[in-house]
């Protein structure tokens, strides 16, 4: 269930058909638009708890993009979330345009290179869920020389295609 904290952070970013969409690989992994999220920053200065509940509800949402099947506890989460805060933008947007899911997919692909660049050569990945957001910690030993002595280009330059 959505903390009085997040309805409270919801409850004014109403539809706006202009809103401009956006895509993020972290933390979503897909498009959202501008008044969904308007300060992303501000976002993520909110209380954990608090951004993992708005984060379950765009999760939930791709879900339903992709005709997936909701367990029981994303419906109900779902349906109390839209009671709580119905005209929150989010709630607009269940369906995509041709344009839109073109973007989506090719923002998850994104993500999952991200994941991978992230991940690849790490001595240790944890990966959580709580609640329905996925959470993972990636630990990378810096001094490391990869096999036969050779040192690979760090993450971030092949992240960044530096």
């Amino acid at each position: 269930m959505l903390t009085d904290r997040a309805v409270s952070y919801l409850k004014p970013l109403i539809y706006n058909e202009s809103a401009e969409r956006r895509a993020s690989l972290i933390p979503f992994g897909g498009i959202y638009w501008e008044d969904e999220i308007p300060d992303f920053h501000a976002f993520m200065e909110i209380p954990e708890y608090d951004r993992a509940g708005i984060i379950k509800l765009f999760y939930i949402r791709f879900k339903i993009w992709n005709e997936e099947e909701l367990s029981n506890d994303e419906q109900k989460f779902w349906e109390d979330a839209k009671k709580r805060v119905s005209e929150y933008a989010l709630f607009q947007r269940l369906e995509l345009t041709k344009e839109d899911r073109q973007i989506q997919e090719e923002t998850e692909r994104g993500a999952e290179e991200l994941f991978n660049a992230f991940t690849d050569g790490a001595e240790d990945v944890k990966i959580s869920e709580k609640d329905g957001v996925v959470s993972f910690s990636i630990t990378h030993d810096l001094t490391k020389e990869d096999h036969a002595g050779i040192t690979r280009r760090p993450w971030w330059k092949r992240v960044f295609r530096l």
